[in-house]
């Protein structure tokens, strides 16, 4: 089969491509609006974009249930210039898709999905206290792409559960990590079958 993504019916070609880039990694975004009401939502598209400067990206689309049709995340990280992205394991699976309910402005994910709270260090946004991972970030820049928009964050700080980090490899131990990634529709995977290929430089150093 084939298509053309200028013809496809409106919602086929969003379909057609998170059921083809997958499985993605879940950027569980935690952010404060003005008033310091707390939120938070996951977004699977999302990816590391370098490591000098540490930075990452996901997209917010405009489908939001404010007037403007953003989505709570996009507007509190304009307004305030932070976020945390905390990283989704097995444990965490099903409170993170609570949080991903349709929730007025108001509404506290946090209390909704019963998940105890810890301070950023560098900024100003809480994050999720039993996440394996989390990536304090500061905003480096929005791009706006159709109805979505792409939000750059600088890492300022990470948190690492203990027991995940190897001081010998500098790397996390992926076995240990169990990360849940995002499919298609109402499907997500865990990531346990792990296998190693040894790159054919023999200099690499990821």
């Amino acid at each position: 089969m084939e298509f053309d993504p200028a013809a496809l019916p409106p919602n086929a070609m969003y379909k057609l491509l998170i059921s083809s880039v997958v499985p993605r990694p879940i950027a569980w975004v935690s952010s404060v609006d003005r008033a310091g009401v707390r939120n938070l939502a996951p977004f699977s598209y999302f990816m590391a974009i370098t490591d000098d400067p540490p930075t990452i990206a996901f997209s917010s689309s405009f489908r939001g249930a404010g007037p403007d049709g953003k989505k709570d995340t996009l507007r509190n990280i304009e307004d305030t210039g932070e976020f945390v992205v905390n990283v989704v394991d097995d444990d965490l699976a099903a409170q993170m898709n609570v949080t991903s309910g349709e929730y007025p402005p108001e509404v506290d994910e946090f209390e909704v999905a019963a998940l105890a709270v810890a301070p950023g260090t560098r900024v100003g946004v809480p994050r999720v206290a039993s996440a394996p991972i989390t990536l304090e970030c500061r905003l480096d820049r929005l791009v706006s792409v159709g109805r979505a928009t792409l939000v750059l964050g600088r890492i300022v700080y990470v948190h690492v559960r203990d027991g995940l980090y190897d001081a010998a490899t500098g790397r996390l131990d992926m076995h240990r990590l169990r990360p849940v990634g995002r499919l298609a529709g109402n499907l997500y995977t865990h990531v346990h079958d792990i296998f190693e290929m040894k790159r054919p430089n023999p200099d690499y150093r990821g």
